[in-house]
């Protein structure tokens, strides 16, 4: 199940057989229970522990974990069944036991004092059954010595959870709360089913160590199982253990460590080549410790071939750099640049040579190739540049000339328009508006010679200007459908 997720343990009681009813009954009776909507359920999973007689909901929704864990009783079998439910924080958790705490407050009550500051790591706790013990659980991996419960001080000691036995059916796995068959009951010391031949039991045996006692008593040393932290903490102190045996240490040297000896006069000429080899005695004395040490599992230490391999690869490049080096004073020799100069460019180069004081012949030659090359291609991308410029420039000016004529055509036919009023107003005042009758030749004219920039005027101005055209000539048409058939 994923570790995000809440987990509701449920241990149905009234001989309820976890193992023989199906998964979707379950899934079914537990819907039927909480009081959700299918939708709501979509990503809880539900699982039967068929070994402990449970069941076990994951829910990643804190409000169904609350459903779930306040279910108190499903119908299964056409049965009711009562139903013990409590909730399992998500994430890396340890628990702790506290003892002694008094029995009137609920479990409410008791998380309201216990979550405080001062215990940072507490998550929740709640009590077993109706005792004055409580379980305390914590966010990691750490349990605290003291738990502080409002202004008091609890002791609080690692929980180790309690192999599931149960003395009715005579089995391990589950607990006697939650057995599949409560009826069937076996004897308490030999867990045999009663038979009709009566037998008696003389000697207890222990399910779980095989000592002479009832299965799952308080004498077993076996009852408890290991906890995570305690067997986490074993395992580290193993390995660091074969850690330790594991590292080689120094042999002996063959040759005994040289002694300080008291200052006086030598002693003769023996004392002289005594120190310059072992004597027959350390040579004995040596290869008893090597037999010894040969004995006990140790065996002289032997020469590495890894060490000596790597032995000859230095001894191989030491030889390489310094034939380099003394290459490369020779090239750096006055004699050899001068030859070199004065014989001219080759055909074929050598080795590229490091960055001297000056430059060869032949570097120079190619550095103002490259350099000749540079200036060619700036000077081609700055003409390109110059002539893409000057081609959007004059098509920019364009734009602006057009633009400041369809600016000005505005006032120009204000102009025309005031003037051919005036004019039409003079005439009409001296002559009188002639009748309506054919257009002489010179309104003709006028008409035809009579042009509008493009894009300039509407329908409505156009017309207009024409009527004026006519008007200056002395014709007056009656409407505009005999100007536009005209």
């Amino acid at each position: 199940m994923p570790r995000s997720h809440d987990r509701v343990i449920m241990r149905p009681r009234g001989g309820l057989n976890v193992q023989a009813c199906s998964p979707h009954r379950i899934l079914a009776a537990l819907t039927m229970a909480v009081q959700l909507a299918p939708s709501v359920l979509e990503e809880d999973i539900i699982c039967s522990n068929s070994m402990q007689n449970i069941f076990v909901v994951s829910t990643p929704s804190t409000t169904n974990a609350s459903a779930y864990s306040r279910v108190t009783e499903i119908i299964l079998t056409d049965q009711t069944h009562p139903v013990t439910a409590y909730l399992s924080l998500a994430g890396i958790t340890s628990r702790g036991v506290i003892r002694g705490v008094d029995t009137d407050f609920d479990d409410a009550a008791l998380n309201h004092m216990l979550i405080q500051p001062r215990n940072s790591s507490l998550l929740g706790a709640r009590r077993i059954k109706n005792t004055e013990t409580m379980i305390v659980i914590f966010n990691g991996l750490k349990v605290p010595n003291y738990v502080y419960y409002s202004q008091v001080t609890y002791p609080c000691t690692l929980y180790k959870r309690q192999i599931d036995t149960c003395r009715t059916f005579g089995q391990v796995g589950h607990r006697q709360d939650v057995c599949p068959t409560p009826s069937t009951k076996v004897f308490d010391h030999c867990g045999h089913l009663p038979t009709d031949n009566p037998r008696v039991c003389n000697q207890s045996v222990c399910a779980l160590c095989g000592e002479a006692h009832r299965t799952g008593d308080r004498e077993c040393r076996h009852r408890y199982q290991l906890p995570y932290l305690v067997g986490r903490r074993r395992q580290r102190h193993r390995r660091r253990k074969q850690t330790q045996q594991q590292t080689p240490t120094p042999a002996p040297s063959p040759v005994p460590a040289k002694t300080t000896e008291p200052q006086g006069p030598p002693l003769g000429p023996r004392n002289l080549t005594s120190t310059d080899q072992p004597t027959w005695a350390d040579e004995v004395a040596c290869k008893g410790e090597a037999r010894v040490a040969q004995h006990q599992g140790h065996s002289p230490q032997q020469p590495d071939p890894e060490l000596a391999q790597l032995k000859r690869m230095y001894v191989e490049q030491a030889k390489e750099i310094q034939s380099l080096k003394e290459e490369l004073a020779k090239q750096q020799t006055p004699e050899s640049r001068e030859s070199s100069i004065i014989s001219g460019p080759v055909s074929i180069r050598g080795a590229k040579k490091r960055a001297g004081p000056t430059l060869l012949a032949e570097e120079q030659f190619e550095f103002d190739r490259f350099t000749a090359n540079m200036y060619a291609i700036l000077e081609q991308y700055r003409a390109e540049t110059m002539a893409e410029y000057s081609a959007f420039n004059a098509k920019l000016e364009s734009m602006q000339k057009q633009l400041i004529e369809s600016a000005a055509w505005p006032a120009q036919m204000d102009a025309r328009t005031k003037v051919l009023e005036e004019d039409l107003t003079r005439r009409t005042s001296e002559d009188g508006i002639k009748a309506c009758g054919d257009p002489p030749q010179e309104a003709l004219e006028h008409y035809v010679n009579f042009t509008i920039p493009e894009g300039t005027a509407s329908v409505d101005e156009i017309i207009n200007g024409l009527e004026y055209i006519m008007w200056s000539e002395g014709v007056l048409f009656c409407n505009t459908s005999e100007l536009q058939c005209f």
